[in-house]
This record gives C-alpha cells, structure tokens and sequence, in this order.
C-alpha cells in the first residue's frame, strides 16, 4: 500500500492481515511511496523467491501498468495501438505484478484522471502465455482523500466480519443479458448443467440456485435489484455487455397495439440520431438520411427537442441497465461477484461497477471482472467450482488469468466446504504422481481439472494420451471442457480426435469451441462431420455463426460441396433445392472476405494497397495463406512496418497444421538476418515463434 493509505488505514490494515493469517498464511505489509511498477514487482519477486510468497493485494495508491503489443494474452482486445491516446489502447493489467516470467519494455508514463499509468511493451524474446506466480488484487477507493480512506476503512472491517463467517456456497444466481451469446437458449441452457457440477450445495434446496435471462420480463432489473438484495446470496453471475459505469441487463421489450408500436419505433428513431450525435454526425444529416431509409414524414421528428420527451428516454433507458448511482443505493449483498462483461473492473477509472459492488455497505466483498473488452464466446467458468473445494478466490484466478481478469477486493477471500472432512488438495503440490491420484480419487469435478492444469504445467509426459482418455470417459461437461481445452498444447493426434468427437458432444459450448478450433487446424479431416454438424445444430444461433464464419478455412467450395452432397442425397427435403438457398448460399456468401483476403496476398502491389487484411488475418488466420504471409514477410523490399505486421499475422496461427512449419522458417530467417534485422521485426519473430511453440509441446 502507499504510505499514506497506511497512515489513515493502518489498524483497519492490520486487524484484515490477522483474519489472513487465520487462515494459515503468514502476511507482511510493504509500505512505500510507489514511484513506479518495477520498484513494486521487484520486490514481490525478491518475497516470491525468499518467502514463498503466495499473493498479494494492492490497497490505495497502486502503479497501474498499462500494457501494449500483447493483444494475443487477451480474449478479444485487438485495438489500433495509437501512440497518441495509449490511455485508450493499452491494457491496464496486474499481469505485470503476478506473472514474473513476462519481460516488458518501459515505454512512458503519464498522468491521467488524477493516477500515474506506465506504459510497457511486451517483449518479444521472453513468454507469450499468462502463467501466474501469484495471485493479485486492488482495494482501489472510488474517492479521494478522506473519504478514500473512509472507504477502505469499512470495507476492510466488513471484510474481516465476513471472513470469520463459515459460508458454504448454497446460494447463487445467473444472469444472462440481452445480446449474450447472440440471445441463443441453446447455449444458455447448458449452464444449469455446469454449475451444478461445480456447486452441487446449491442444487439441495429449491433458492439454491437461480437462473435468470432478460427475455424472462419486459424490464430485468427491479428482479436483479431483489436478488442482489438476498443475504443469502454466495456468489452472483452476470453475463452481459458492459462499460465501466454501466451493466447492459436488458434491451428495450417487444410491444403490442398499433400505439404502441409507432410509440417504440419513434424511440427508437430518436435513439439512433443520439447515436449518430455522438459520433459526430450533423443532426440534419442524421434525420435527412433516416427520412430516406424508412419513408418518414416530420411528425416523426416533432418532439426532438422536447426536454419532456428527452426526461422520458432518459427513464426508460435507465430501466435497461444497472448504473453506478443504482449499485451506490442498492448495495449489493453476493459474497462474490463474476462479471463476464466487458469493462465492468475497468480500475483505470475512479469508479467502476466492480469497485462500486464491494465498496457498498452490503455483503459483496470480491468481484472479479475485466478491465477492457472480453471475448463473447469463452468459457467464464472454467474451474469455478475451486471456490466450493474451498480454495481461495486468488488460486481460482491464477489458474484463469487472461491479461484484462482482475480481483477487486480480497484475493483470499475462501468459502467454506460443505464437507470439511473432505479437504481441497494442496494447490502447491509439485508432484505428478500427487495429481494423479486427486484425478482419479477426487469426486470434485472442478478439483480434477485443476489436477489436469497442473500436470499439464508439471510437463507430465503421459498427459495427452490422458486429455483424451479423460475426455472419451468422462460424463461431466466442465471436465472434458478443460480436457478439450489443454490438448490444444500438445502435437500429435489425439487432440483431433477429441476435436472430431468435440463436434457431437452433448455440450453446446464444448461443440461450439470445436467447430472454431477444427477450422483453425485447416484439416479436411472434419469437413464431414461440420457439413452434417451445421444440418442438426442450424437452430443453435453461436454454432451455425461459428460454423458460417470458420467455412473459409477449409476453402471457398469444401464445406458449402459437403452440406449441398447431404441434402441431395437426404430424404428429409422435400424441396431440396429450397433447401440449397436457405441452408447452402449463407455458406458461399460467407467466403467473401476470405476471397478478398485471398485476392489481396495475390501480389506485393495488392498487400501494400490494403493493408487492413492483413490485420484481418489476426481473427482469421487462414492456412491457405501461410506461405505467403512467409514470402512477403520475408521480403526485404517491402516497407518494415508491413513486415512486422505480417510477422505479428503469424503469431495468430497457433492451432494452425501450418504452425511448425512457422516456427521453422522464421528460426531460419532470425538465424539468417538476425544481426541485421530492424529490432521491430526481429522482436516480432522471436513473439511469434515463442507464441507457436507453446502450442508444439
């Protein structure tokens, strides 16, 4: 913490310190006027290495680094990294604090709303995978001065009530927001599943587990507002949108009656002209180009300007998302909230939703949430269930940690096993035969994933015959998600084989992430079973757009020619070639960027004029073109910035059959021009083969 912090907070400090000591760690307290995150993370390292340090939570003042060229350690971050507005386009990421095998590159610092932000490029020639050595989190006042402290203060005395509770995790809820996994119930369903192999306490009585969507009421949020006023409440899930300062519960309702509809339509009008004034687009243009669009008169315009009008959208928009000032009077009661959303733990910002949930006088106590944007289709609950073993809510995060993941509160916050003669397995085991045997005794189906994750990072040999193995025997979604997940690391066969059986499984996220990552590997092998995938899933909304968007990597006719053949030779069509049109022709549509990005690697002239498609090459990068992604970055006459970009391009085709081959021309061409090469380039090849090379294990 910083000096000042401990001067007002000193006792509140040192009362939360013995309530961790109480559970048997030892604690220190590193106080300092922090002047930058080296100073801080050196002397984490040096207590890492002396004290067998466990974790660390960052109370006050904190450094905050902000992160560049790592978009690859993130789920979905992948904005233009502008030199002038790097508060914007940086990652503000604890990463730097608790993965001390990431080297960075100091770039800058600069203050911005009234916090010091450094800046620091990841470096090319270390690590290119998040493995924590620690686990972090911020205890960050949403206020400055007095009332700052005022607010650590109660929260550190809340906190320590709280921890000498014994609170078994009987009672949680879900909620799932308007625009989450494209409003799919097929996707949404699954989770009742899930969770009930991760928290099976919660399924012994009827309130034990609550599962919300916003189509469930017109307006979500008073409900929202009544669940997380439960005492009861362990553990809240939010699937949603999200911006610092705001939850995106719900979307505005269906309507009924002819009022009723022009009523909406006009709001919906006026929506997108406030839309369009922010982007800065004239108001005059905005409304002449709507006229045109929908056939519209000026009645539908009348009562713009009315204030009136505008205090009327106002409410009603207030009606479909949970604000700042709503969680500041609420103040939520979950022990533990997850916000799988975008931005909600943005701790660059004085205030933001995840701050605001702990800094309340109610129960909530830890949040964990994303400090930029977040990939829609990832998984939120991998190994979650470590929370019921009772680990703490620290060693669940380090075992998921992407670059935007954060604590905010106390990372080692526990709950309480329902069977304390059943203890969680020692996280700090270093043994492989040690976890073997909690994968084969342990009932627990999250503690045997984390058995697979820590053979995996132990290197025991025999693990992928094991991943496949697990995942063909094993009944539970959630394990052979994780068994799924980790065979990606490994060459040879058997993560195919569990892709292809991957396509079939009960489980839509686990069919859904299979479809992406076949189509990533390039093999013809699974086109059959995708063709006949894409017939029997159409109606699944995530799997039929993973399926539509992944169809180019096998080429612009293999998967349109497969799905055609079934249809012809089925006699479930009554009209085949309806059939075609409905199901086929979104197929071929579908190839137009792959065939644009085709047409703009056909030539050097081509390259240089569209630039843009070889950023596309960072979400999809097709097989078919990793030869000339090589040629060109190969290529001493094409400007350097170009080359780099086509280096970085490569880094993406980690799931790639065309990754070792990668990683063998670009060794051959540091080997060959290393002492000459630009050092943007050169530190872009040594990403890009220590990016890969951790997929060839």
């Amino acid at each position: 913490m910083d000096s000042c912090t401990y001067a007002a907070c000193g006792d509140a400090i040192s009362l939360y310190a013995e309530s961790v000591e109480d559970s048997g760690l030892r604690t220190m307290t590193l106080v300092d006027n922090w002047t930058s995150p080296e100073q801080l993370r050196s002397v984490l390292y040096k207590a890492y290495l002396d004290e067998k340090l466990e974790g660390a939570v960052f109370v006050g003042d904190i450094p905050i680094p902000m992160i560049r060229k790592a978009h690859h350690l993130c789920s979905a971050f992948k904005m233009v990294e502008d030199p002038d507005d790097m508060f914007n386009t940086s990652v503000p990421s604890d990463r730097f604090y608790d993965d001390f095998g990431l080297e960075f590159d100091f770039i800058a610092s600069q203050d911005t709303l009234g916090f010091s932000y450094f800046y620091y490029n990841l470096c090319g020639d270390g690590p290119q995978e998040i493995s924590s050595d620690i686990y972090t989190g911020r205890i960050k006042p949403t206020f400055d001065g007095e009332q700052g402290y005022a607010q650590i203060n109660a929260y550190l005395s809340k906190l320590v009530r709280i921890k000498s509770e014994h609170n078994v995790v009987d009672h949680i809820m879900s909620y799932t927001g308007s625009g989450s996994f494209s409003n799919s119930l097929v996707a949404w369903k699954d989770e009742s599943v899930t969770l009930e192999e991760q928290f099976p306490d919660a399924f012994r009585s009827s309130d034990g587990a609550r599962f919300y969507i916003f189509a469930m009421y017109p307006f979500p949020k008073d409900t929202l507002r009544k669940e997380l006023a439960r005492t009861d409440l362990d553990l809240a899930l939010f699937h949603e949108h999200g911006v610092p300062d705001r939850q995106y519960v719900s979307d505005n309702p269906p309507v009924n009656g002819i009022g009723a509809y022009y009523e909406d339509a006009r709001r919906r009008i006026r929506s997108q002209i406030a839309t369009q004034l922010r982007y800065g687009h004239p108001e005059e243009e905005t409304i002449a180009a709507l006229k045109a669009k929908y056939d519209l008169d000026d009645s539908w315009f009348s009562d713009l300007h009315d204030p009136r009008t505008a205090k009327a959208d106002s409410l009603y928009d207030l009606k479909t998302g949970i604000v700042l000032d709503d969680i500041h009077r609420w103040n939520p009661n979950p022990l533990v909230t997850i916000f799988d959303a975008c931005y909600n733990a943005d701790f660059r910002e004085k205030d933001c939703v995840a701050s605001s949930y702990i800094f309340g006088s109610g129960r909530s106590v830890v949040s964990l949430g994303n400090s930029v944007n977040v990939l829609q289709d990832k998984s939120s609950s991998d190994l979650l269930g470590l929370l019921s073993a009772g680990y703490s809510v620290g060693q669940y995060a380090m075992m998921t940690n992407i670059l935007e993941s954060h604590i905010i509160g106390d990372p080692t916050f526990s709950f309480t096993p329902s069977d304390s003669s059943v203890p969680a397995p020692d996280f700090h085991n270093g043994d492989c035969d040690y976890w073997l045997s909690v994968l084969e005794n342990d009932v627990r189906t999250d503690v045997r994933g984390l058995a697979l994750y820590k053979l995996h990072a132990l290197g025991y040999e025999g693990l992928p015959q094991l991943l496949y193995e697990v995942y063909s025997e094993s009944g539970e979604y959630m394990l052979r998600l994780q068994a799924m997940h980790l065979a990606a690391y490994y060459s040879g066969t058997n993560y195919k084989k569990i892709l292809l059986a991957a396509l079939d499984d009960p489980y839509e996220f686990i069919r859904r992430k299979a479809v992406y990552f076949a189509g990533r590997t390039g093999d013809p092998v699974f086109v059959e079973s995708v063709a006949r995938m894409y017939l029997r899933d159409y109606t699944s909304k995530r799997i039929r757009f993973n399926i539509t968007s992944t169809a180019p990597f096998w080429g612009p006719a293999a998967l349109p020619d497969a799905v055609e053949a079934l249809i012809d030779s089925s006699s479930v069509y009554a009209d085949k070639q309806a059939a075609k049109e409905r199901l086929v022709r979104p197929l071929r549509d579908g190839m137009s960027i792959s065939e644009s990005v085709r047409k703009t690697f056909s030539s050097a002239e081509n390259l240089q004029a569209s630039r843009f498609y070889v950023s596309v090459l960072r979400n999809m990068p097709y097989p078919f073109l990793t030869d000339k992604v090589l040629e060109y970055m190969a290529d001493s006459s094409l400007p350097i910035d170009l080359r780099v970009q086509l280096a970085e391009a490569l880094g993406w085709y980690v799931r790639s059959d065309t990754r070792e081959g990668i990683v063998e021309r670009c060794r051959a061409l540091l080997s060959a021009q290393g002492e000459n090469m630009s050092p943007e380039l050169k530190d872009e090849l040594y990403k890009t083969v220590n990016r890969l090379e951790a997929y060839l294990r």
